[in-house]
């Protein structure tokens, strides 16, 4: 039997999105290609119902997505359903789910302050998760505190399954071992690992390190995508290179750089602070990695929602005290209130060379929303 009289289906861990553009996401590689409508009309036809010939993709289209692993053959019919509807505009494609406030870490630069036993509820968060899939959403972000100490998160991690997203878990790796990464429903794993030793302790306390690094040993052990999250700070900055060195060793595939914002704990620890210029110097490290910033002329969090255990929902968590509404409202009123700002409302990120690359940086880090973002100046090498 030739290929062309094979049954073809888009493959299981690939979806059709309905975006700003027409869209196809394939969350196994995290990526995400345009489409025209001679190509979306085509895929729509691989539902496993029919032949790569009745098909009648375009050849060279149908090679390359035979040879990505987008498309599938068999050679009896096997049917999957291939729902597709308009979602919002802007669209809402990363949402960030604080599934609890507890934490078993008291870390000096945590944004949110002190931990407390809040938690979302768990039919409460299966919705949410369904209604963000339904508006064409593609990256969930499982977080806290320490999203790991809700009390029930075997019902959590049982919501994550079968899910068409790319689901990612964002922990300190503290309880990470190996019987619960064997069950774990997600495609990723991010750990926080915020310098060596002396480094990483200096925020997250004694004995934090050790527990993180063997996390992350199980992760990629488990053949899971590793991810590292690192906090720039004065107790890190001359660890970079050797931090490099680990987390290449460790095998991780992402390795995010940021400079915290000045908010919750890290307020009452001035020590930490570091200037513009030595964050961006630490970000340079940094390598792979989702962007969730501005796009098209836009500031950032052009496609971003967070939703709190407590259940408001805002446009990130620094913005809990100006929320978007409550989730008992639906996730798609809250995400209609949201107000994206465009570039052109700061100055002097208007006819920035860099605009279109930072999306303006962080509003939250800028001193003022008709400022730019210091640290992103920083980074491209822009004088303000």
């Amino acid at each position: 039997m030739s290929d062309m009289q094979r049954y073809v289906r888009l493959a299981s861990h690939v979806s059709l999105r309905l975006l700003e553009e027409p869209c196809l996401y394939d969350r196994r590689a995290d990526e995400l290609y345009e489409l025209n409508q001679e190509a979306l009309q085509g895929l729509k036809l691989c539902r496993g119902d029919m032949t790569l010939e009745q098909a009648d993709l375009e050849p060279e289209f149908a090679r390359f997505c035979l040879d990505e692993g987008i498309l599938e053959l068999s050679d009896q019919p096997r049917p999957r359903p291939l729902p597709l509807c308009q979602g919002p505009l802007p669209s809402l494609r990363y949402l960030e789910a604080q599934v609890s406030w507890r934490c078993n870490l008291a870390c000096a630069h945590c944004y949110l302050g002190k931990a407390r036993p809040v938690d979302m509820e768990v039919t409460a968060f299966a919705d949410l998760v369904r209604e963000f899939e339904a508006m064409g959403g593609l990256r969930l972000l499982l977080s806290g505190g320490e999203p790991l100490m809700h009390p029930r998160w075997d019902e959590i991690n049982a919501a994550l399954a079968g899910l068409p997203l790319r689901r990612v878990l964002l922990t300190n790796g503290l309880m990470l071992d190996q019987k619960l990464l064997a069950r774990l429903n997600c495609d990723e794993v991010q750990i926080s690992l915020d310098g060596l030793q002396t480094g990483h302790e200096s925020l997250r306390g004694p004995d934090s390190f050790a527990g993180a690094v063997a996390a992350a040993r199980r992760v990629a052990e488990a053949g899971l995508k590793l991810s590292i999250a690192t906090m720039a700070h004065a107790a890190n900055l001359d660890e970079m290179p050797g931090l490099a060195e680990l987390v290449q060793e460790l095998g991780a595939q992402e390795w995010g750089v940021d400079a915290p914002c000045v908010a919750g704990r890290l307020a009452d620890k001035p020590g930490l602070a570091i200037t513009p210029e030595q964050a961006a110097n630490a970000m340079e490290y940094a390598f792979g990695g989702a962007y969730h910033g501005g796009s098209g002329g836009m500031a950032c969090g052009l496609h971003l929602c967070t939703v709190a255990a407590d259940g408001k929902v805002a446009q990130c968590g620094f913005y809990f005290d100006a929320p978007l509404g409550r989730l008992s409202e639906g996730l798609w009123t809250c995400w209609a209130r949201r107000k994206p700002m465009a570039l052109s409302q700061v100055p002097n990120c208007a006819a920035c060379q860099a605009a279109d690359d930072c999306g303006g940086g962080c509003r939250f880090r800028a001193p003022s929303p008709d400022q730019p973002d210091p640290v992103m100046c920083a980074l491209y090498g822009i004088n303000t």
